[in-house]
């Protein structure tokens, strides 16, 4: 980021986000604004670390205390009747701080983030258990959120490819016996380690034939160029196995730097586990079955 103008565009985007997640609050809809609330702190402290190049110093301060407010707030919307966290009018306070954050300072900030961290401490359950988790890689899971992870697309810079990733469908032979099947998308090095949040779809319940249809847009949260040589985005096909009362990856694919084109690919599958380093791979099926998708680079 160059210059104040994309800055203002960034700031802009938040605030919006912001505004329709306090809507959402504001209406008694606490689930949505949870959500909402939760994919604008992601946002927020990417650009707060001290290794963004973004803002300044101070106003990384400032939204870091915004994202421990959005924190905050989502535990008291999970725990009604709580006087432990943020409420919404405190919330709204913050509102001109952050649409006004390239001309705020830290200590004009009009929320006591450390009074309220304090009492949230007091608390049986800390701040950390309620965000959204971090699915690992085995099978051992929490039962599946229907509304996904999915992130907002992120705010393109003028001359910076941006992808996004619209997951149609996968075909399996037995596709109609999966349970709350759903897709997580990583972005990894060629170490295996993760460049980006990782997302998932939602659950689907739309089956045909041999395909299960998905039909749902992934924004990957890094410009192309921004993303290091020998990066790539993994898909991985996940169910619920109620015996096991656990999720389980059924199998995935990826794609690599030189497959990222405009318009419709497939992608073969793989067995599990995923092997992010991509080596010794064995294919899932003989069979003409594939991940389907379609790209679009937007700049």
């Amino acid at each position: 980021m160059n210059d104040i103008d994309d800055e203002e565009k960034v700031v802009t985007a938040w605030h919006n986000a912001f505004k329709t997640a306090t809507d959402y609050d504001l209406w008694g809809q606490p689930v949505e604004a949870i959500e909402d609330y939760q994919r604008l702190t992601k946002q927020l402290l990417k650009f707060s670390s001290s290794d963004s190049s973004s803002f300044t110093d101070e106003q990384k301060k400032i939204l870091g205390k915004i994202a421990i407010c959005l924190e905050l707030r989502c535990k008291s919307l999970q725990h009604p009747g709580s006087t432990e966290g943020v409420s919404l009018d405190d919330l709204q306070k913050i509102e001109n701080t952050l649409q006004n954050l390239l001309k705020q300072r830290s200590k004009d900030f009009p929320v006591d983030v450390v009074a309220a961290q304090l009492t949230d401490r007091k608390s049986s359950l800390p701040t950390h258990q309620y965000q959204l988790p971090e699915l690992d890689n085995d099978e051992e899971r929490q039962p599946l959120r229907e509304r996904g992870s999915l992130l907002p697309e992120p705010v393109s810079l003028i001359g910076k490819p941006v992808l996004t990733i619209r997951i149609l469908k996968i075909g399996l032979k037995d596709a109609k016996q999966y349970i709350d099947p759903y897709i997580s998308v990583y972005v990894k090095d060629n170490q295996g380690a993760d460049l980006t949040t990782h997302q998932d779809t939602p659950i689907t319940t739309s089956k045909e034939d041999t395909y299960i249809v998905f039909n749902v847009e992934v924004h990957i949260q890094k410009t192309l160029d921004s993303l290091p040589p020998g990066y790539a985005i993994f898909f991985e096909f996940k169910h619920y196995k109620p015996k096991k009362g656990c999720v389980s990856t059924r199998c995935w694919a990826f794609m690599e730097k030189d497959e990222i084109k405009e318009g419709s690919t497939i992608l073969e599958l793989y067995k599990k586990p995923a092997n992010y380093k991509r080596k010794n791979l064995q294919l899932f099926t003989v069979k003409p079955l594939y991940l389907h998708l379609k790209l679009s680079i937007n700049s």
